[in-house]
């Protein structure tokens, strides 16, 4: 496959994070487009809510504007993220990591599109929940293109309405 310096070059005055990849990966523009894409692209969730006694795991992007982009319930392989514009579904692969609540430190899912991996450091507790602090979502695409976006977010349960 024939290496495009034009894509390189529009793809160093989109975003700098990806100029490695571009010169250690020959790919077509599709690729390049669809990755930066994910970057300009990622939207917002609706607005989620909890059944009394129910816990979930709530992250926003850190860089302005913040943006609701990922959430999951507790107890459930299930999350769902804004990918690219798109609210799509995600599936639990794998969990490491400190225990946090009723999730772990460390997670990966599986998306329509490739792999979502959440890392994340506990921060404040809270009235019914805790903090995220210095947190990272990490998008792979299918094709190998890692996209990386801090967030930041919070663990919370609603009361039992007992």
């Amino acid at each position: 496959m024939r290496h495009s310096h034009s894509i390189c070059f529009a793809t160093l005055l989109m975003s700098m994070a990806m100029l490695p990849a571009c010169a250690s990966k020959p790919a077509p523009a599709q690729t390049v487009t669809s990755a930066a894409n994910v970057i300009a692209g990622t939207g917002e969730l609706p607005s989620q809510t909890l059944a009394p006694g129910a816990c979930g795991l709530f992250l926003w992007t850190r860089s302005a504007p913040v943006r609701f982009v990922f959430f999951a319930e507790a107890g459930s392989d299930k999350a769902v993220m804004n990918i690219g514009g798109t609210q799509s579904p995600l599936e639990l692969t794998a969990s490491r990591g400190a225990l946090f609540g009723q999730f772990m430190t460390q997670m990966t899912y599986r998306s329509p599109d490739g792999n979502v991996g959440l890392s994340f450091k506990p921060g404040e507790l809270l009235d019914g929940g805790q903090r995220i602090e210095d947190g990272r979502l990490s998008l792979v695409s299918k094709d190998g293109w890692e996209t990386m976006i801090p967030v930041l977010g919070l663990s919370a349960c609603q009361p039992d309405s007992r």
